[in-house]
């Protein structure tokens, strides 16, 4: 009995760490683009990992080539857009800060929340639209990227966090002529991730002349199989959005004109947008930036059935006794567990995180206590009865 409950309260205590374990994520970045340099080695989209995902108990791990001695060879540079700049016609402008790794053992530098929230300072972390690996000196490889204890994808969807998307384009190309210069897909950027106060900066190369009134550039949003936008002609859009700030270099685009052009703020049938030319003059757009942008809760992927075996009477036998006790404890937990998990899902979803974790791990320590309880009676019971063979059942032992 004493090995029974030993089993259970080890059960319960593995079950209560999976649990903790999974309220933070931890994820390793391919770094299959990394390359040797003096300068940036790697960089991370914040599509992949976004500075709102941090915890003030964030850890990010950076493996690199290059080191002598126990000083870091490699520094983190988190790029952002700085909307308090008055430059380029009150756009804002590109800004980073850097920051330096606590230590750096075993071939890693560390860098811990404090100080990358130390490096942020009040720039908004939402804003932070990539992280690049660079050296600190001399010529170094980041071989590996680990982030632990950041806000995973499903929870940022849950609780409504924001970051920045950008797209930047590897080979530039030239536009004129009402041309495109930049085409994205909703691989790279989904539109319906934007909210009411999302907006869009594109950056670009022109020969716009000095002191020009006409925007060179336009955000276009297209679908071509369109069953909701009310402009939708042969259930295809082609919405073109003018720039509410430009120079010859930036361009700003509002949300309530990209709603405007499109004719609604449901943008689920949007398949690509764009950014061309007006033929004011040639450009080359180089990167675009969308800003307060929502985390999409991605579906489940479904699971193909499986086929089951068909099964061998023959070889089939009945259970021993305390095998259905255990069985009978095991399906009790799981009842215990399932009733919790399913009065989680229905909570309001602006719970916090960890008022679910508490609430699960308390109803899967019920459930298992519950089915201690279970096994005991059972067990107790069977320990005071013999099987009596001739009789086909269980009678009392005689007490001596």
């Amino acid at each position: 009995m004493k090995k029974a409950w030993t089993m259970l309260l080890g059960a319960a205590a593995a079950i209560a760490l999976s649990v903790f374990s999974a309220a933070a994520a931890d994820v390793d970045l391919d770094i299959r683009s990394a390359v040797e340099a003096d300068g940036v080695s790697f960089t991370v989209n914040s599509n992949k990992l976004a500075a709102s995902q941090f915890t003030d108990s964030t850890v990010l791990t950076v493996a690199c080539t290059g080191a002598e001695g126990d000083q870091s060879p490699v520094k983190l540079v988190l790029n952002y857009w700085n909307s308090n700049s008055e430059a380029n016609e009150n756009i804002g402008e590109p800004a980073s800060v850097e920051v330096a790794a606590k230590e750096f053992k075993d071939g890693s530098a560390v860098f811990t929340y404090a100080e990358l929230s130390a490096a942020l300072g009040e720039i908004d972390p939402v804003s932070v639209y990539s992280i690049d690996v660079a050296s600190v000196g001399g010529t170094v490889k980041c071989t590996g990227f680990r982030a632990e204890n950041i806000v995973a994808e499903g929870e940022m969807a849950e609780k409504g966090l924001l970051r920045t998307t950008w797209v930047h384009a590897k080979n530039p190309k030239a536009s004129k002529n009402w041309g495109q210069s930049i085409t994205i897909g909703v691989d790279q950027f989904d539109i319906s991730s934007m909210t009411p106060d999302s907006f869009i900066v594109t950056m670009f190369e022109s020969d716009l002349p000095e002191g020009s009134t006409a925007a060179p550039v336009e955000f276009i949003v297209q679908s071509t199989d369109d069953h909701i936008s009310p402009k939708a002609k042969n259930s295809t859009v082609w919405g073109k959005v003018s720039p509410v700030l430009f120079n010859g270099h930036f361009a700003f685009f509002s949300y309530d004109d990209i709603v405007e052009a499109y004719g609604t703020d449901d943008f689920s049938c949007v398949t690509t947008v764009y950014v061309g030319d007006t033929d004011k003059a040639e450009i080359t757009v180089t990167d675009v930036f969308a800003f307060k942008c929502k985390s999409l809760a991605q579906p489940e992927p479904e699971q193909p059935a499986e086929s089951q075996p068909a099964e061998d009477s023959s070889s089939k036998q009945e259970p021993v006794t305390t095998s259905a006790a255990v069985t009978e404890a095991s399906s009790a937990a799981e009842s215990a567990a399932a009733a919790v998990s399913s009065a989680d899902t229905s909570s309001d979803s602006g719970s916090s995180m960890g008022n679910s974790v508490i609430f699960i791990v308390i109803g899967v320590v019920a459930g298992i206590a519950i089915a201690g309880v279970v096994l005991y009676i059972i067990l107790g019971r069977k320990s005071s009865e013999t099987y009596d063979v001739n009789r086909h059942r269980f009678v009392k032992n005689k007490k001596k």
